[in-house]
């Protein structure tokens, strides 16, 4: 199929093989299988899967372009394309979608076979003219930000640097890293460290 297309994103009412559809289908669901994901076969499986650039997140094209469409608005209303990747858990599901989509987003342009797609190459070029930050690494304000939408949604703070149910673990590295600092450092620090510290305890 990809030799023929071009790529992997066989439809899902696809006549000539409706086999393959399905299989296709039966593959993307697997995948969120956290048990499949820790059986070697199956991690095998799905690596020789993505070497000939299958995508697990997948959508068709309308749906992309109403995630961008979401994307710009957010931006409008927000000033910047920073979606956070813990949003509240009474969020509505399609908020939560968006979020995974975003992360996605840079899960996919780090990739080399996305990267010399022409369909993703477009996509990235787009988003980049929105403004859209591929780098992860957030300032600590806003790493901050985010440690406080996560409590409102969990009720602490005990962001885990492990979690399958998370899209995104760089907030649960930064709060690890930041008890690590006052473990080693304290409150006897400059004042920019010390009014962190503060507002962390608050």
């Amino acid at each position: 199929y990809k030799e023929a297309n071009g790529h992997c994103r066989v439809p899902k009412n696809y006549e000539k093989n409706k086999r393959l559809a399905n299989w296709v289908k039966k593959m993307r669901t697997y995948h969120k299988d956290h048990d499949k994901k820790e059986n070697h076969v199956w991690m095998k499986r799905f690596a020789q899967l993505e070497t000939i650039g299958f995508e697990w997140g997948f959508g068709n094209a309308n749906n992309w372009e109403r995630r961008m469409n979401e994307l710009r608005a957010f931006k409008e209303a927000n000033g910047h394309c920073r979606v956070p990747v813990f949003p509240p858990v009474e969020s509505a599901k399609e908020r939560k979608q968006f979020a995974s989509w975003v992360t996605r987003m840079r899960t996919y342009h780090k990739r080399n076979d996305f990267k010399e797609d022409p369909v993703w190459k477009e996509r990235f070029a787009r988003l980049e003219a929105l403004g859209f930050e591929w780098d992860v690494n957030r300032s600590w304000e806003e790493r901050f930000e985010e440690l406080c939408v996560y409590k409102q949604a969990h009720g602490h703070c005990r962001a885990l640097s492990f979690n399958y149910e998370q899209k995104s673990i760089e907030l649960g590295k930064w709060a690890k890293q930041m008890r690590k600092y006052y473990r080693e450092h304290g409150k006897h620090q400059n004042p920019v460290w010390k009014e962190r510290f503060d507002k962390l305890d608050a």
